[in-house]
């Protein structure tokens, strides 16, 4: 994605959007017969939607273009039209932006590729169209856009057949929005709204999310992107977090390898890939993230048409123990569980079904099922009855038991099937069924897809489809809560710089948190003054900010008391002449503490400031055991954060040590996070190790990397 772009209004184009959706007046810009052209398909295609506004055919080489006047130009029209849409050549466009912008037009859709993601020219070319429509009132779609799709306005600007329903998609990509409108012909479920951003060079994810979770028409916002423009993410986050309805919102996005990872020089920029601050910060908002087109169709589907998966445990019905295992380990896999059937539902089961079948969930029909159908939907209203169930699973074969027993079962199965989605619309909780023959056009499966029950070839995906449901159930019950401004300019890599560390505790402890007294030596009769002046063992560490990780370059010696600060100065300052520092050392007195953490924090450029929790010391690169939360940090986050990692049983009290102070803790890390959302010029920070206690957290070490004033990006 561009970094470089104008400045953008500080709404989200709530008007320029709805023009774009639910236009009164289009014009096209390179309409054409030919359907060999993307201006004639696109063109035809809207035609055929049955958009009942204005259409105005802009080609100077016509008279007529598929019935509609053709006119030789923008300028030429008799009205300025709510939306223009352009595919012609890439150099014709900036003169045709610039017709658009004199007129007045609404809003502009450039379908014609070749700037901003084919050359730095481009890019200057795409910064400056948009920066003219911007001042003329108008906002942009594109460039490199492939389609737009208003299921209410009946726009199709597409060049395939699109599907009305409750989905509303925002795509990066042109190919992905084909695969969705793909499921969507399939699974009988269609979208509100679609589109396609391209380049994004103005409007983008979180202005159409946003315009999404106030649209009346759309249930669920599906969305595919591959990277975000620097602080989009954040402003998304926030979008979505503050969201007045809890409308769903639906992620795919790719890069979850180590090729994101950022490069940087301290603990806290190593552990920092890319794709787990995206991670984080998706669940702060309740976005609901997916790996593939398959499971964000599917989960985007239920969302929309199923009712609510209020529970994270789960029924398992079956007419094979071996697909009743898969279905068992898939819904492990994605956090959910068994539910525990209370008596009462054992004991109904037991009175339905021959002793043979295991009823204890999975509940496994052992044969029954294939030769009575009816069993299924009967033992389904029992299960779902019994109030710790959340949702219900079927797996197996059902729909081909007539291919196997025999074309008399056919009848059976198929009232079988609509009892099974009069069960779960009574019971009002999901219920998804898996079949081998789920990829078959079959009458019971397409009896239960008419009925609202979603089937499946793959045994997995409805464990997908459920735990996504869940969160956005759970998503559902956080309170709106919008965050707190933060600055959020990351500095140019080449410009960090670390502080020495006397010069990172100066400034933490002038932000009011708890640093201990130091003092910075250069001989060996002051080294030896400080340690007796602190009157305790005191650990001595290297003072050039050049020395970064201290402990690889040999750099602390602890414990040091009397006689010892002497020597202790001259082998430290023997270790910095042989790096070519300058000999300075840093005493200080040991820290109290059972357990080593870190606190970090960076500014991540989708993100801005991140702030991350961990177990620390020098292992914590080797052991990865960290969690990450945009800042600043609120006090009630605390808990959850810790919890991610490894430290929720360390401060609960670990094999019965006493419990370690959660709330000092969180003191300083909610401290580090108004730091970093007030202070641009704070690039990357990090405090490794705390030593925590059961009654106090004691810093041991930290840096920080600034950013010099005139390198950092201004508004």
């Amino acid at each position: 994605m561009n970094e470089a772009h104008p400045p953008r209004p500080s709404d989200t184009g709530s008007d320029a959007i709805r023009r774009v959706f639910e236009p009164k007046s289009i014009a096209f810009v390179g309409a054409s017969q030919s359907q060999a052209k993307i201006g004639g398909r696109r063109w035809k295609s809207l035609i055929e939607g049955g958009f009942a506004g204005r259409l105005y055919a802009i080609n100077p080489g016509a008279t007529s273009v598929l019935g509609h006047k053709a006119y030789k130009s923008i300028a030429s029209l008799p009205e300025a039209p709510d939306l223009a849409i352009v595919s012609i050549a890439a150099e014709l466009v900036p003169g045709v932006v610039e017709e658009c912008a004199a007129l007045g037009v609404g809003a502009v859709m450039i379908i014609t590729g070749g700037f901003g993601e084919a050359s730095a020219e481009g890019q200057r070319i795409e910064r400056d169209m948009t920066s003219r429509l911007i001042a003329s009132g108008a906002r942009l779609v594109g460039p490199n856009c492939a389609a737009l799709f208003s299921g209410p306005a009946r726009v199709n600007v597409g060049g395939w057949p699109m599907k009305s329903g409750p989905i509303a998609l925002v795509s990066q990509s042109g190919n992905i929005a084909i695969d969705f409108a793909r499921y969507a012909e399939q699974t009988g479920c269609g979208f509100s709204r679609s589109i396609t951003i391209g380049n994004a060079a103005d409007l983008g994810v979180a202005d159409l999310i946003a315009y999404f979770l106030e649209d009346p028409h759309t249930q669920v916002a599906l969305c595919y992107v591959e990277g975000f423009r620097p602080g989009e993410g954040r402003r998304l986050v926030d979008i979505v977090r503050g969201q007045r309805r809890h409308k769903p919102v639906v992620l795919l996005k790719p890069g979850r390898s180590d090729a994101g990872r950022r490069a940087a020089l301290s603990h806290t920029g190593a552990l920092a890939g890319e794709d787990a601050v995206v991670d984080a910060a998706l669940r702060e908002a309740g976005i609901i993230r997916v790996d593939t087109v398959e499971a964000a169709w599917h989960v985007a589907r239920a969302l929309a048409l199923q009712p609510s998966c209020a529970s994270s445990q789960i029924a398992v019905l079956t007419d094979g123990g071996g697909h009743a295992t898969l279905a068992s380990d898939a819904l492990g896999s994605a956090g959910l569980t068994l539910a525990n059937f209370s008596p009462e539902t054992q004991q109904a089961l037991a009175a339905l079904l021959p002793e043979r079948c295991p009823r204890n969930n999975p509940i496994d029909f052992a044969g029954e099922a294939e030769g009575n159908p009816d069993v299924i939907p009967a033992s389904l209203a029992i299960a779902l009855a019994d109030d710790a169930v959340g949702a219900a699973v079927i797996v197996g074969h059902f729909g081909g038991y007539h291919l196997i027993g025999g074309a008399s079962l056919g009848p059976l199965e198929d009232a079988a099937a609509d009892r099974i989605a009069q069960v779960a619309s009574k019971a009002a909780k999901p219920v998804l069924l898996h079949s081998v023959h789920g990829d078959r056009s079959l009458a019971a499966l397409a009896r239960l897809e008419a009925g609202g029950v979603p089937v499946f070839r793959r045994i997995e995906m409805p464990a997908t489809v459920l735990q996504g449901m869940h969160a956005a159930f759970r998503a559902s019950t956080l309170p709106v809560k919008p965050r707190p401004a933060a600055t959020q300019a990351p500095a140019a890599e080449h410009s960090r710089r670390f502080l020495s560390e006397a010069e990172t505790r100066t400034l933490l402890a002038a932000e009011g948190l708890p640093i201990p007294q130091w003092r910075v030596v250069t001989s060996a009769a002051s080294c030896n003054a400080a340690v007796q002046h602190f009157a305790v063992p005191c650990a001595l560490k290297m003072a050039p900010p050049q020395a970064i990780h201290k402990s690889e370059l040999g750099g602390v010696l602890l414990n040091v008391v009397g006689d010892e600060a002497e020597r202790g100065f001259a082998k430290l300052a023997a270790r910095m002449r042989q790096f070519d520092l300058d000999p300075a050392v840093l005493v200080t007195p040991m820290a109290k503490g059972e357990v080593e953490c870190v606190i970090g924090a960076f500014r991540d450029p989708q993100f801005g400031p991140v702030v991350m929790v961990g177990l620390g010391g020098t292992r914590v690169e080797l052991l990865g055991d960290v969690a990450f939360r945009l800042a600043p940090l609120e006090r009630e986050d605390v808990p959850a954060l810790v919890a991610e990692t490894g430290l929720g049983r360390l401060f609960a009290g670990y094999r019965n040590a006493p419990a370690l102070n959660l709330e000092a803790f969180g003191d300083l890390l909610c401290a580090v996070g108004q730091l970093m959302a007030r202070r641009e010029d704070i690039v990357e920070l990090d405090i490794n190790p705390v030593l925590v206690s059961a009654s106090a957290a004691a810093v041991v070490d930290a840096r920080v990397a600034v950013a010099s004033a005139s390198e950092l990006r201004r508004p």
